[in-house]
């Protein structure tokens, strides 16, 4: 006989587990019929490291978010994925077996920490929040098997220096929030990374360009690019020069840009939208099947946002006359 508790939507037992620890949900909820089961299997539970007794099948969890500092998960065999919201791990820590992907959130992570993470054989996808400066491991650097690495916070310098220890890369996500005075000493490129996603900030366009994109990324095929405040003028050089000489195989560009329009200046030099437009429809951009938009920034006439977006056509084989 179906019960009352029986005709409840998913979504309202979903929004009910959230104010409950695990233990609690188990004890409350479990064996009451298989619907309920297979809810409490599929959703988010929440454990204290206080009950870790609850957990009467570890190898069973597939996936795992702490918010306090990582339990004893060598029990966890078959866990695949584990995040880390602020909180963090020592070096003594050991990573389960079976693990492959990995988030680390809200936290400043140490070196020591990220030296683990490389470490790793089993790791293929990491997102990290750094909010430091690193200091990265200069000898016999150990080859990690990350391909695919989310990266906030970091600087360009460090980003290109963390990029020597990650040859297995194919998708890369970073927020760069400036570039300091050390010199560059990392200049070899990694030929697998085939997608790119950047938020550049404290930046310049033509640095993004010239320190990062056109040395370390020669097979990329899908680029998006979130900046700051850029000169549309040198914005533009810049991405056809890279796209010309350096990216050449990209064929999905998204570009998010900021710039300012001086009405002073802009009456002395025809610098307005329509003559930053008729940059795009050159024959370089028409090929490219170029799409560009123009908004307001916080009903803002002066400061504008750019948005490009730029699908390279295939080149389609002649038929064959026979």
């Amino acid at each position: 006989m179906v019960t009352q508790l029986e005709d409840f939507p998913t979504e309202l037992f979903l929004s009910l587990f959230d104010y409950f620890w695990a233990h609690e949900i188990f004890y409350s909820f479990g064996n009451l019929n298989s619907r309920i089961d297979g809810i409490i299997t599929q959703s988010q539970l929440h454990i204290s490291s206080e009950n870790q007794d609850i957990i009467d099948s570890p190898h069973r969890i597939l996936s795992l978010s702490l918010t306090t500092p990582p339990i004893c998960l060598n029990e966890f065999t078959n866990l695949r994925s584990l995040t880390l919201d602020r909180c963090c791990f020592d070096e003594t820590f050991q990573f389960p077996p079976a693990i492959l992907r990995l988030c680390i959130k809200n936290t400043s992570l140490l070196s020591e920490n990220l030296k683990l993470i490389l470490q790793n054989p089993t790791l293929i996808n990491v997102q990290l929040d750094l909010h430091r400066k690193l200091t990265l491991f200069d000898d016999s650097p150990s080859f990690s098997n990350i391909q695919y690495l989310t990266v906030n916070y970091i600087s360009l310098n460090d980003m290109i220096e963390l990029l020597r220890y990650t040859p297995k890369l194919k998708y890369l996500h970073l927020s760069l929030f400036g570039i300091n005075r050390e010199k560059i000493t990392n200049f070899t490129p990694i030929p697998t990374i085939t997608r790119l996603t950047c938020l550049s900030m404290g930046i310049t366009f033509d640095q993004l360009c010239s320190q990062l994109l056109s040395v370390y990324f020669p097979n990329l095929q899908n680029l998006t690019i979130f900046t700051s405040y850029v000169d549309p003028n040198v914005c533009i050089a810049s991405l056809e020069h890279l796209l010309t000489n350096h990216v050449r195989f990209v064929k999905k560009l998204n570009v998010s840009a900021q710039f300012v329009i001086n009405p002073s200046a802009a009456a002395a030099s025809n610098y307005n939208i329509e003559t930053i437009k008729t940059r795009f429809r050159s024959a370089f951009w028409l090929k490219r099947n170029c799409q560009v938009t123009f908004k307001c920034c916080n009903n803002d006439s002066h400061r504008i946002r750019l948005y490009l977006q730029a699908n390279k056509a295939l080149r389609r084989a002649r038929p064959s006359r026979f």
